[in-house]
C-alpha cells in the first residue's frame, strides 16, 4: 500500500526546478513536432530548378588551366547527387569533358566549384551543364 500512496503523489513531491526543467523539455518537444507538421503542410510540389554557370576568370598555373563554376538551386525543392559536366569543344573535337558531383543542394542554395582542363579554354568553346540529380 505504501508504493501506490508514492506512486499517486510522486509528481507532487518534486522540486520546482524538476517541474520547471520537465515543464521545458515538454514545450520543447511540442514546438519541434508542430515545426515538422508545419514543414510537410506548407512544401511545395515544384520542382528543382538548377542552373550551372562558369565564372570569367580562368587561371593558369603550368599546364593546368582553372575555371570556377557555380551551380544554383533556384526552386522550391533540395536535391541531392547532382551532377555537373563541363566539355571543352576546340573546333569541331571535344577535347576534353569534367564531371563534377554535388552531395546535396539545398533550396536556394549555390555552391562554387573549379574545373581543370590541360587544354586553354579560351581557344575554343566552354560549356557547363547539370545533367541529372536525385530527390531526397
Amino acid at each position: 500500500m505504501d508504493n501506490k500512496e508514492y506512486s499517486d503523489s510522486s509528481f507532487s513531491r518534486r522540486s520546482f526546478p524538476e517541474k520547471l526543467s520537465f515543464s521545458i523539455a515538454i514545450a520543447l518537444l511540442a514546438v519541434l513536432i508542430s515545426l515538422i507538421f508545419y514543414s510537410w503542410f506548407t512544401q511545395s510540389d515544384k520542382p528543382p530548378i538548377l542552373s550551372a554557370s562558369f565564372g570569367q576568370e580562368i587561371r593558369q598555373v603550368e599546364q593546368q588551366y582553372y575555371v570556377p563554376f557555380t551551380v544554383t538551386n533556384k526552386g522550391e525543392q533540395a536535391v541531392k547527387s547532382v551532377r555537373v559536366i563541363g566539355k571543352l569543344t576546340l573546333g569541331e573535337t571535344i577535347e576534353q569533358i569534367g564531371e563534377q558531383d554535388i552531395d546535396f543542394l539545398s533550396r536556394n542554395e549555390t555552391i562554387y566549384g573549379v574545373f581543370m582542363f590541360t587544354h586553354d579554354p579560351n581557344k575554343g568553346e566552354l560549356e557547363i551543364r547539370v545533367t541529372g540529380y536525385k530527390i531526397p
